[in-house]
């Protein structure tokens, strides 16, 4: 049997309880899902899975576009968690939610927000350590603050590499192995990075 025949299989043997929708989002993850649920038949001990949603960039009424948006992410999501706890393995999932640049803090002329430069991450999972903020937050929101530069574009005070290497150290990845898979990290001070036990509440 070729591999794609025996994941076409596999797959099709695996029984979703909840309704994912028919969006890109939401038939993403329930494909996800269902890898999940074949880990021990593809014999693999973890999986980093990635999945996109556009519809982001909203110029123009931005509260239009964010409600319909949230809505979709959320419907996607509750089943995604659902699924993931009636298999026992929420405790073993982390998500990492990112973008490639942030938005304006300030609105623009129709109510929409512009290109900006840093942003947030959201993390969630059955062992992350979550209702916290961890790095550094501007102590205002406007001008203010030495973060924060015209019309309210934020720059970024932590780099993707300090993120990622602690959700790397919790997969496993040795301490010592941190800068092979995470290049970057070392241009970094080490002030800067994040202990995964600040991250998460099993290592």
């Amino acid at each position: 049997m070729t591999s794609n025949a025996f994941l076409t299989s596999a797959l099709a043997n695996v029984t979703i309880s909840s309704s994912f929708g028919d969006d890109h989002l939401g038939k993403g993850m329930e494909m996800i899902v269902k890898l999940i649920a074949t880990r021990e038949v593809r014999k693999v001990d973890r999986d980093f899975f990635f999945i996109s949603m556009n519809g982001w960039d909203a110029h123009k009424l931005l509260d239009n576009n964010l409600n319909r948006n949230l809505e979709t992410f959320d419907k996607a999501l509750e089943s995604f968690v659902t699924e993931l706890r009636l298999m026992g393995v929420w405790e073993n999932i982390t998500i990492l939610q990112t973008s490639e640049f942030g938005r304006t803090l300030e609105a623009n002329s129709v109510r929409g927000t512009d290109h900006g430069w840093g942003g947030n991450y959201m993390m969630m999972g059955g062992s992350v350590r979550g209702r916290q903020i961890v790095g550094k937050y501007p102590e205002f929101l406007n001008s203010n603050a030495p973060e924060i530069l015209d019309r309210g574009r934020v720059l970024p005070t932590t780099s993707w590499d300090v993120i990622l290497s602690a959700i790397a150290e919790w997969t496993g990845v040795p301490p010592e192995a941190l800068s092979d898979v995470c290049p970057n990290l070392d241009n970094f001070p080490k002030s800067d990075w994040f202990d995964v036990r600040d991250l998460f509440h099993t290592v």
